[in-house]
């Protein structure tokens, strides 16, 4: 039970059940709490967690939402249904997709691949009004955001196709034709990328809600196996919902009308991914008499914070909003506060100077409870300098500059030496790598030498040319030499992955575990890794994999910023965190402050309107009337400054780098005239004297329970050395091909059973033609393991003969599941297949050969396996079969009571123990020559290098 009653507004939320209910909630007034707290209510009632589903907008409220909930029920024995939309759509098109020809192994293409195979339609069609030849790109970004939106509102490349000829053949103004050409072109391209996307098993997180929908709606064995269950649909952030999401939603809830939504129109910030406001006009005539319930009270801020943010909010158009009130519930608090600089260092510094008096004074716990909310991620770059010059710890929540990370540019221009023999200025930033490392002395004499040359650097050493080293710098240079020689010929044949690979070896993985704090072994990893994830991504819709083709790729990702952000890595707790506005939605912090509040960031100079968008007569709700880019810069304002618990601050300077004029206070907070509601207006300039600048965020990781897999558990038990190195600093490895095969024989088994279920025969026949379309459908390694195709086939046509397949009554298939075992840690996973039968049984694939009974019984995994479908069943004995592919054969456990108890002693040992290595920061090896030699990081591992040595002797 909560420690603080619900107030009668948030009771009355809990306590509705039946039909529809918008709850309009402020910012503080404990919406989440409202949500979590009727769905365990719920489930008290006897409604269990499968029948109903919690919508919300991102994962990590999802998450959020869990943890509050199992704080207070305790552990829930299966997956909660506490998702947001792109997950709950993505898993429905996987089980459900194949009743519209679309394959359970389709990606979701992260944003620049999108960007590149949009580049690839342009190319190939070149279409007039949209393809300039000497700038081929210029019009990529815009539509893609037009390709979303259309999506966002069910527009599909038909409809705005059939939209565009009719346009055309009723106008007659040359003017309006000109325009109506281009969408005609526009729809064109939306059709041709949709097909490029189908052809490659893709669908974006805007396709899938779109295809989840039409399967809802259209098929009645999905709706009956997805809608039908469910007694109570709730969505969280229902403001931020676009119009697809919104239909989603009512096609879920069309049978019983049992929906509850929870929304605030003040917070509405996402209209450039396609929020629809409207949606709470449409809830309300959808649902007409739906009970509305507001929470009024803010227990979050002071009543001075509360105040002020109210009357910046209350100064917009009444017709743009719905009219609320919202009371403090805490005490006066100090006034909020605007500081005025001269510029902007001034600003910035006096900023981080107030940060470090914080933390120093003690007037804040850590000082991880002090944010800075920029509008922008550009105006990050002056904070992030004084926050160095004044010595104050900080952390970036997503920032950007991907490609100017030190570690990136270090791997940029070894691939680049690697790429191009001639290149001296690559070859020389390599040169600082600790594997080839040269002194400052030498590098100046190797920068010397190239420049009285036009000789490249590695043909003179080559050469043996005298370049002025001592010996020790010579002998370095030479090994680079001869290590890029051997790379460029690796890189005339091989994947850009091998290559990439072995780089990173011969570079001790550019020197990263010699950075001297975790928290940068941390980012440096991060960054690698994703850097590796952009490789695959370039894989899966390349044909030619070459570093030199890898390299153009790159290139593109870098100019057209979609993939600049860097990489996030595990949170920090005693750093002042930086981040955006739009990020900080749904978070709080003692101490605000909110730099740059001037009229030309709030609400912005008026640039260009967007140069292509939807044709209204496509967009199926009118949206509310106003001004609606200042009116979404002013709720934006709003969100920044409600996330403020105890005090506010507000700055401004009188110039920044690029003002034209003396910069303007925003008119955001000029229109507030009532005097309690104005903030107290300080000047300030401070000039600290300048401290050793920090090329990265400090801080440590922060304490947190983990969450891992049972493939995670299994790399700690045996050697947690390694286990840091993948999961901790993920450092990146290639996926071998056996992990590759695997994914895609379960691909196909999962399609199957989800066919079975829905009362199909899945024969011999069947499983070999959804196989050969996965594997057309799928990139991997299949050049180089031809001889896989028929492998599979023959695996899959032996197991459709078997008892195991033809006698299997399955009730569902790929079903995660989550152990809580320890209050610092807790098991992840996912059942292959479930069958009915007494006793439950679970069935897991395997593509390898059989292993003895005896040693699978203490198998981590099979241990897993049935703790988690005892827990699920609430059953006292369960079964775990393994299915073994090649040689058709099943393995059958039963284990009961006892067998139960030993496993989930054992599981809670094993992850308390990774929990504790965790917390410590102690990952120890355990050396062996079989294991080591076999190891991904043999190559920056001293005790491995020891125990591969020993074994070789």
């Amino acid at each position: 039970m909560p420690s603080v009653p619900l107030d009668p507004d948030q009771r009355a939320a809990v306590d509705h059940r039946s039909g529809p209910c918008l709850v309009l909630a402020g910012p503080g007034s404990g919406k989440t709490r409202v949500i979590v707290e009727r769905f365990l209510a719920l489930v008290d009632e006897g409604l269990h967690p499968e029948r109903q589903l919690v919508l919300t907008y991102t994962v990590k409220a999802a998450a959020e939402m869990r943890d509050r909930a199992e704080r207070v029920h305790g552990p829930f024995n299966d997956d909660v249904p506490l998702t947001n939309f792109h997950s709950f759509a993505r898993r429905v098109v996987r089980e459900w997709g194949w009743l519209v020809g679309i394959p359970p192994t389709f990606r979701v293409p992260d944003p620049a691949e999108q960007w590149l195979h949009l580049d690839a339609v342009l190319s190939g069609l070149r279409p007039r009004t949209l393809w300039n030849p000497l700038r081929p790109h210029d019009m990529i970004d815009d539509m893609l955001r037009l390709f979303g939106a259309a999506k966002q509102e069910l527009v599909t490349p038909d409809a705005y196709a059939a939209w565009a000829g009719k346009a055309q053949q009723r106008s007659t103004d040359p003017a309006e034709r000109a325009l109506l050409e281009r969408h005609d072109e526009c729809a064109r391209v939306y059709a041709r990328l949709q097909d490029r996307y189908r052809a490659n098993a893709l669908l974006d997180h805007d396709d899938c809600i779109l295809v989840c929908e039409q399967l809802l709606r259209e098929h009645p064995a999905a709706a009956r196996a997805v809608a039908a269950p469910l007694g109570q649909v709730m969505v969280d952030e229902y403001q931020d919902t676009n119009y697809a999401q919104a239909r989603l939603v009512e096609t879920l809830v069309e049978a019983h009308r049992n929906v509850l939504v929870v929304a605030d129109d003040d917070q509405a910030i996402y209209k450039f991914r396609g929020a629809s406001l409207a949606n709470l006009n449409r809830f309300r005539r959808m649902y007409d008499g739906a009970r509305t319930i507001v929470l009024g009270r803010n227990y979050r801020s002071t009543r001075q914070i509360v105040t002020t943010c109210r009357a910046v909010i209350d100064a917009a158009a009444a017709a743009s909003r719905i009219s609320k009130d919202l009371v403090a519930s805490r005490g006066d608090g100090i006034h909020v506060e605007l500081w005025e600089a001269p510029d902007e260092r001034s600003e910035m510094l006096a900023i981080a100077g107030e940060c470090r008096r914080l933390v120093e004074s003690a007037e804040v716990s850590q000082a991880s409870d002090v944010a800075v909310l920029f509008r922008q991620h550009g105006d990050m770059r002056a904070a992030m300098a004084a926050m160095q010059e004044v010595g104050v710890p900080y952390q970036v929540h997503g920032g950007r500059g991907y490609f100017q990370q030190p570690e990136i540019k270090d791997l940029l221009a070894l691939l680049t030496a690697v790429r191009d023999p001639d290149d001296s200025q690559a070859m020389i930033r390599c040169l600082h790598l600790p594997s080839w490392r040269v002194s400052a002395r030498g590098r100046v004499a190797l920068v010397d030498a190239c420049r009285h040359s036009e000789v490249p650097l590695r043909a003179m050493l080559h050469a043996g040319v005298s370049l002025g080293l001592d010996a020790d710098d010579d002998a370095a240079a030479q090994r680079c030499a001869a290590d890029l020689e051997e790379l460029s010929g690796q890189a005339t044949h091989e994947d850009v992955r091998a290559v990439f690979q072995a780089a990173l070896e011969m570079s001790d993985f550019l020197g990263m575990l010699d950075l001297s704090r975790e928290v940068e072994r941390m980012q440096a990893g991060a960054n690698l890794s994703k850097f590796y994830d952009l490789l695959e991504a370039f894989a899966d819709w390349s044909t030619d994999l070459r570093l030199d083709n890898a390299m153009g790729y790159l290139a593109v990702l870098r100019d057209s910023g979609s993939a600049d952000e860097v990489a996030p890595i595990e949170p920090i707790e005693d750093g002042v965190l930086l981040l955006t506005c739009h990020a900080a939605k749904g978070l709080e912090w003692p101490v605000v402050f909110v730099p740059r509040c001037v009229e030309s960031r709030w609400p912005g100079r008026s640039g260009f309107a967007t140069r292509l968008t939807l044709p209204n007569e496509l967009v199926p709700e009118e949206p509310p009337p106003g001004d609606g880019v200042v009116d979404e810069e002013r709720r934006l304002f709003y969100v920044a400054a409600t996330r403020a618990r105890d005090r506010l601050v507000l700055t401004r300077a009188g110039r920044y780098p690029r003002s034209f004029s003396d910069e303007r206070l925003t008119p955001f907070l000029a229109a507030v005239s009532d005097p309690e509601a104005q903030p107290v207006a300080r000047a300030v300039q401070y000039a600290p004297v300048p401290l050793r600048r920090r090329r990265r965020p400090e801080g440590s990781a922060v304490p947190s329970k983990i969450a891992c897999s049972v493939s995670d558990l299994r790399d700690f038990k045996a050697c947690p050395r390694r286990f840091e190195y993948r999961h901790r600093y993920h450092m990146p490895v290639r996926e071998d091909v056996r992990s590759w095969y695997g994914k895609l024989i379960h691909g196909v088994l999962e399609h199957a059973g989800t066919k079975r279920q829905a009362g199909e025969l899945v024969d011999g026949e069947a499983f070999a033609a959804m196989w050969r379309h996965a594997w057309d459908a799928t990139p991997g390694p299949k050049g180089a393991h031809g001889d896989l195709l028929e492998y599979g086939e023959e695996q899959l046509r032996r197991y459709a003969d078997t008892a195991a397949w033809l006698d299997a009554c399955i009730t569902d298939v790929e079903r995660r599941f989550t152990l809580s075992l320890d209050t610092t840690a807790e098991l992840t996973g996912r059942f292959d297949r479930l069958d009915d039968g007494r006793p439950p049984t679970v069935v897991d694939y395997k593509t390898g050969p059989p292993r003895e009974e005896a040693a699978l019984r203490s198998d981590l995994q099979v241990r897993a396996y049935a703790v988690a479908l005892a827990r699920r069943s609430e059953s006292e004995d369960v079964a775990v079969e393994l299915h073994h592919l090649q040689t058709g054969e099943a393995t059958r456990m039963v284990f009961g009571p006892k067998d139960l108890q030993r496993f989930t002693n054992h599981l809670s040992v094993s992850t308390a123990e990774l929990a504790r290595a965790w917390r410590d920061g102690d990952f120890p090896p355990r050396p062996s020559a079989w294991q080591c030699r076999r190891c991904d990081y043999r190559t920056v591992c001293d005790e491995g290098r020891e125990a591969v040595a020993r074994g070789e002797a």
